[in-house]
Formats: structure tokens, sequence, C-alpha cells
């Protein structure tokens, strides 16, 4: 339970606690913050994954079991949930927990910060009005509107109309010294490529898209020659990904489920794929770079911010498997270029996606709110 100080209580409110990139920068920021003066929960509004049942977890974690759609009976819920708690902060992640803040300002929380950490699968250029709207008009409720990209920052300034003042740009970051392990060989195969996608396999992911370029790639080289291809995560669409893959005879390919020696997975993987139609800054790629290696990536959301194109990786426009089996063929092609874009990939992250920086920037902001500086 919570130490019965004065130390300001910081909650932190998601939609459902998974394994995600939305996810595993919250709890980054929350474990690397410890020691600084604050207190930290995690308020679900569904469920959560077993982070809640582990060994290592140190933070108290919620789940308020929401229904699908509308559910207001979360809201009293909230109410007096946030009334034990006392909170001096509320920071909620994207657009289904941005609603709650007024409800929290009658619970007597006088910190409000939301981040922005990608946009949704129906929605993927954020231009429905609806949403928009109720963006802005939580403004009047919150101090501060965090977003994880140029490309978000940019959008909810010109669209959805948050004025300079409340809104911040904080890039991810990650922890470079974990995702650093030596590159491991090939033991079966060294001439037989690896590649890997680390991503919740739902629509806004697309790995159909990326399946569908090993087929039309399975057809230009043959079973023979084929990359391997490991897809780490779950989610609603994996049954029918692994349909496709038996159908068409895609042996390469290997569906391993979540896990969570993910910085083993990357020294194990020559060349990271990422198949979105919509990301922010995917932490899944600042991981892979940390680990040298090379990226190929759809064009979407923040990603060229990180990527080069020629440079840590390539960029292809999304839902184009042609593009991308041909992109995948390059590096099939010259292999020699993977340690290099793997060797850029890794400077660029130690240079500008530092986690360090990231936290820093997002205790900054709690101090303030705190402070009532904002």
């Amino acid at each position: 339970m919570l130490d019965k100080d004065k130390t300001p209580v910081i909650v932190h409110l998601i939609y459902r606690l998974d394994i995600g990139g939305l996810e595993r920068v919250m709890l980054n920021c929350i474990n690397q913050m410890q020691g600084e003066k604050f207190q930290h929960v995690i308020i679900s509004l569904t469920d959560a994954n077993n982070f809640v049942q582990a060994k290592h977890n140190h933070i108290e974690v919620f789940c308020l079991g929401k229904k699908q759609g509308s559910d207001l009976g979360i809201h009293f819920k909230l109410f007096k949930l946030l009334r034990k708690i006392k909170p001096a902060i509320l920071h909620t992640y994207n657009l289904p927990t941005i609603e709650y803040h007024p409800i929290s300002w009658l619970a007597g929380v006088k910190g409000h910060i939301h981040a922005e950490h990608g946009r949704d699968l129906g929605d993927p250029q954020g231009l429905n009005k609806k949403h928009n709207f109720l963006r802005k008009l939580m403004s009047g409720f919150i101090q501060r509107y965090v977003s994880v990209s140029e490309d978000l920052h940019q959008w909810l300034i010109s669209t959805v109309g948050i004025s300079q003042r409340k809104a911040l740009l904080i890039q991810n970051g990650i922890n470079t010294d974990r995702f650093n392990l030596p590159k491991t060989l090939n033991k079966e195969n060294t001439k037989q490529l690896r590649f890997a996608i680390v991503a919740r396999i739902t629509p806004v992911k697309d790995h159909q898209n990326l399946l569908s370029a090993f087929v039309l790639l399975q057809e230009q080289i043959g079973s023979a020659k084929m990359p391997q291809l490991a897809i780490v995560g779950d989610g609603e669409q994996r049954e029918q990904l692994t349909e496709f893959c038996q159908a068409k005879a895609l042996n390469t390919v290997e569906f391993l489920g979540s896990r969570d020696d993910i910085a083993q997975i990357l020294a194990n993987t020559d060349v990271f794929v990422l198949s979105s139609i919509a990301e922010g800054i995917p932490m899944t790629i600042l991981e892979a770079m940390s680990a040298k290696t090379a990226v190929v990536s759809t064009r979407v959301g923040g990603v060229p911010e990180v990527i080069t194109d020629g440079q840590e990786g390539f960029l292809v426009e999304k839902s184009n498997p042609i593009a991308l089996a041909k992109t995948l063929l390059h590096y099939i092609e010259h292999p020699e270029l993977i340690a290099k874009h793997g060797e850029q990939a890794r400077k660029k992250i130690l240079e500008k996606f530092n986690e360090k920086k990231m936290v820093q920037a997002y205790l900054e902001q709690y101090q303030a709110l705190v402070k009532g500086q904002i």
C-alpha cells in the first residue's frame, strides 16, 4: 500500500496494462524515477496482464473492469478510488483515458497531464472530428499535453487545436545498456538471414502486409533461400495469420508469442521489420536500433524522425507488400549493409533517444505540476 506520508502520488491511468510500447515507456519511467520523491500508482480501466502478480513489481495496480463501450459506472469507481489515493497528479495515456480528467478534478486532483503515444487504427491520420473535439474540450482540465514524436506534436497544435503553451514534445527513449547484447551467429545456417517483428498482433501493426511480402519474396527466390521471420507478440489476429502461413507454406515463419527476453531476441536478429499503418515513435524500433539491428519500417508517424532512409535501415510505404518485399530482398542480396546500418542505428540512439533524457523531461513536468508552475 501507499506510504502514509506527504510524498506526492502520481496516478497513471491507462486503458489496459498489457505488453506493448506505451506500457513499457510508462513502466520504464516509473522505475527510473524511484527515489525522486514521488509515489506511483497505475490504474487500468479494464484489466492487466501478469505484471500485477510479478514478484519484481513494486507498483500498486488497480483494475476497474470497464465493460466494452460506454460504461458510466467507471467514472464513479474512479472517483471513489482517487478520493482514497489522493494523488497530486493524474497522467493519462492516449484517447481512451482523456475523458476522465473532469471527474478527477472533482475528486481533488490538481495536476493533470495527458500523453499521446500514437493514433488509433480507425483514425490513423488523426482527423476524426469527434475525437479531436474531445481532446480540445479536455484542454480546460489539462495543464500539459505531451506527444512522443514531432509528427504528433504538430498534429496536436495544428489539427486538434491545443495551444503551443500547453503542448510539449518528449520523444521516447530507452535503456541503451540493456539493449546492447553481443550479436550471435545463426548456428543452423549463417547465410540465412534472421528477420523479426516485435509488436501486438493487431490490425494497426499490419502483420498481414509483412506476411504477404514474404509470399512474394518466396515466389521470387524460392523456399530454400527464404530468411527466418520471428513474430514476437500476441493478439486477436494470431490464429488467422498462423493459418495464412500454413496455407502459403511459409515454413520459415515462427510465432513466438509474448516474450520478456526481447534484448536476447534482438541479439539473434539481423534485420528488424515493422509493418504498421500508424505509429508514434515505436519503442521496439528504438530497442532494435540500440541492439545494432538494421531496420525496415513503414514510413508512418514518427518513424522517419528515427530512421533516415538508407542510413540506419530503409523506409517503405505502408500497406504495400511489393515495396516491402523488394526492400527485404535488398538486404538478402546485400548483407554487408546490415552491420553498417546497425552500427549507425546504435549511434543515433545514443545521441538522440536515451532513456535518461526522456525520464528527466517527465520528472520536470511532474515537479512543475506539483509546485503549480504550469
